[in-house]
């Protein structure tokens, strides 16, 4: 969680820390709005030459700018959402009543189709901002050629240098370094620092990028000096550089979101230790560890199935003593409840 600045009259630079620290965390968020800045001017720069192609590809890198902001960095309350929901889901399946009550309604929430594809948008915002990206990469290089082209090679090279950033982030997986065999040679250590974070390579790459379009800047003012088209291609590039600064900050993956995923496991933990203290007690350590496990396969979570075991433990112990066990025949009610646990599946 980022920390927030003391109530007290704290002074410039501190101030001014926070604010970056706030900027890194959300990189990947920030990093979206800046492109869709870029975009909307690369797109107004296209429709005042008269390029639609050019005009086109910022439409389509609007779309990639507009999933990193909506989509990149999710709070702790989205994580938790989105984490509860498919607990739960598993929860049923296995054929665990959850109680219905406020402590458990995050386990409780019903996934429809939208929530679907919004979980599979926050998983993936930067693949696709990338893959749009990719896409029009390909329509800029379209459009410096061709009938009725602008038949700029700036504009080309600018195109080539986004395909292949974009090709890059997609396509190069995320790996940690592994300190107990650290790189070795100058070209290792640089394939691991890539590999690291993926994104580096496609903002050292969309950077590229950009000087190819202050140089096709440079032309279109020299050849059309009464157009706006060079000026909002300069603001493209100005809100590129910033952008893509904050792209390379960014992870394919959740490693920049470990503080809201450390904080959605907290509440989540309390509102699945509730739903074990509700069941009988011969169930509820078979649901602890059933639980720690398919967390931690949540790559959201950012915790071991160890670490969340101990967690559920410490929750259990907190709320135990004020959940009272339904005292009907609960013998018969643990042979039945544990006999309709099926298998964890492979995880």
């Amino acid at each position: 969680m980022v920390t927030l600045p003391p109530d007290d009259n704290s002074n410039a630079k501190g101030k001014t820390e926070s604010t970056f620290e706030s900027m890194k965390n959300n990189s990947l968020r920030v990093a979206g709005y800046g492109y869709l800045v870029g975009d909307a001017a690369l797109f107004g720069a296209g429709l005042a030459r008269g390029d639609h192609k050019e005009a086109f590809a910022g439409l389509l890198w609007a779309a990639g700018g507009l999933a990193a902001a909506r989509y990149g960095n999710p709070d702790s309350d989205k994580v938790l959402e989105i984490l509860g929901g498919r607990l739960g889901e598993y929860l049923r399946e296995q054929g665990v009543a959850i109680p219905k009550d406020a402590t458990t309604a995050v386990l409780n929430k019903e996934r429809g189709v939208i929530d679907r594809i919004e979980e599979f948008l926050y998983a993936h915002p930067s693949e696709m901002l990338n893959a749009t990206y990719a896409l029009g990469g390909a329509q800029m290089i379209g459009s410096a050629f061709g009938k009725g082209a602008s038949n700029n090679k700036w504009t080309a090279v600018s195109g080539a240098l986004v395909t292949a950033g974009a090709l890059a982030g997609l396509l190069i997986g995320e790996k940690k370094p592994d300190p107990e065999n650290p790189p070795q040679g100058l070209i290792g250590k640089a394939v691991s620092w890539i590999q690291e974070k993926p994104l580096r390579a496609s903002g050292a790459l969309y950077t590229l990028n950009n000087g190819a379009l202050i140089m096709g800047a440079l032309k279109d003012r020299k050849t059309h000096p009464d157009n706006w088209s060079s000026t909002l291609k300069f603001m493209t590039a100005g809100s590129y550089i910033f952008a893509n600064s904050m792209l390379s900050l960014s992870s394919k993956g959740h490693a920049d979101n470990s503080n809201e995923g450390h904080e959605a496991m907290s509440k989540l933990a309390d509102a699945s230790a509730h739903m074990i203290a509700a069941q009988p007690p011969q169930m509820q350590e078979l649901l602890v560890q059933r639980v720690a496990t398919y967390l931690s396969a949540q790559p959201e979570a950012q915790m071991k199935a160890d670490d969340i075991s101990k967690l559920l433990h410490d929750k259990l112990r907190q709320v135990s003593k004020n959940v009272t066990i339904p005292s009907s025949n609960w013998q018969t009610r643990v042979q039945a409840d544990t006999a309709s646990l099926t298998p964890s599946p492979t995880l």
